[in-house]
């Protein structure tokens, strides 16, 4: 008795179930047809990178003090040239315009700063201009654009420019619109002194005649490994003992914004400007040494 009741139950158990799987079945097409009209085409993600940290400072801006490199000359006669500097990562860091005459002490003293060091060459006797002079090179810094004041001089210079991936390039001219959109800092005004465009364009002019004098010499190199170095050398160097300098520190291009006793290369807490430092690079007579700028180099996105 009771195996013939468990059969009946197991028998309307099934029909049901037979009859829900066929309902169901009938819905589907419906309900996925629904639900499909409803959703938009899925996208693949956009991966998106979290912004870099920047490095340390100290690998941002690694100084170099007291270096020196071995050359000889086309007689054969050995030369020491000694230097210092600073090697620069272009990606992090800003420029600044440090405007004034004689701030070399604050310089020394300014710790959120990198470095400070010599920018385009400017002349003086300018009374109506802020400082009684005016630049021979744009520039386009982090914190502005200041435009040369001797038009002429800007565009029969060269530039050192960063590009806004951070990349390093070098050409020739003043600051154009088009020089706005690919650079996101640039240096004008400068000499050549090698530079990979060869023959040089006829419409430069460049900063110096032949230099027969032996001087300090600031230079700003372009590394084989894409990193800036700004090199203060030492006295006594002539520009024929330069282009072996260059040549032996390995830059792909090299450019000089100012010499002798115009060169200031002041690394906050490590090598200050001094009345000595004044007296060595203008050769004795400090009093032709005065500066109207400097570029103060900080970490990127800092004060």
């Amino acid at each position: 008795m009771r195996s013939a009741v468990r059969l009946r139950w197991l028998g309307l158990l099934a029909m049901v179930s037979a009859g829900l799987g066929v309902t169901v079945a009938s819905l589907m097409p419906s309900l996925i047809g629904q639900q499909t009209a409803g959703l938009l085409p899925i996208q693949p993600l956009s991966v998106v990178p979290e912004p870099s940290l920047p490095p340390p400072r100290d690998e941002i801006a690694v100084f170099q003090p007291d270096q020196s490199v071995e050359v000889v000359r086309e007689n054969g006669v050995e030369s020491t040239i000694a230097y210092s500097s600073v090697v620069l990562d272009p990606r992090w860091i800003d420029l600044h315009y440090f405007a004034g005459w004689s701030r070399e002490l604050e310089a020394n003293d300014d710790l959120d700063a990198l470095l400070f060091f010599t920018g385009p060459t400017f002349e003086k006797g300018h009374p109506d201009t802020p400082l009684g002079m005016v630049l021979h090179g744009d520039l386009k810094l982090s914190d502005g654009l200041i435009r040369a004041g001797n038009r002429a001089a800007a565009a029969g210079r060269a530039y050192l420019a960063v590009r806004h991936d951070g990349s390093l390039t070098s050409g020739f001219g003043p600051f154009t619109p088009e020089a706005d959109a690919n650079y996101r800092l640039f240096i004008g005004g400068l000499h050549a002194f090698l530079h990979p465009a060869d023959p040089k364009p006829p419409t430069y002019k460049g900063v110096y005649g032949p230099m027969a004098m032996a001087d300090v010499r600031i230079l700003y190199g372009v590394r084989s490994d894409g990193r800036l170095e700004v090199v203060e050398t030492a006295d006594g160097v002539l520009f024929p003992d330069l282009h072996l300098f260059v040549q032996a520190l390995g830059f792909e291009a090299a450019l000089l914004p100012d010499h002798a006793s115009k060169s200031r290369l002041i690394v906050p807490g490590q090598r200050h400007w001094s009345d000595e430092q004044a007296v060595w690079v203008s050769g004795g007579k400090p009093s032709i040494t005065a500066l109207p700028f400097m570029l103060r180099v900080v970490p990127r996105g800092g004060a």
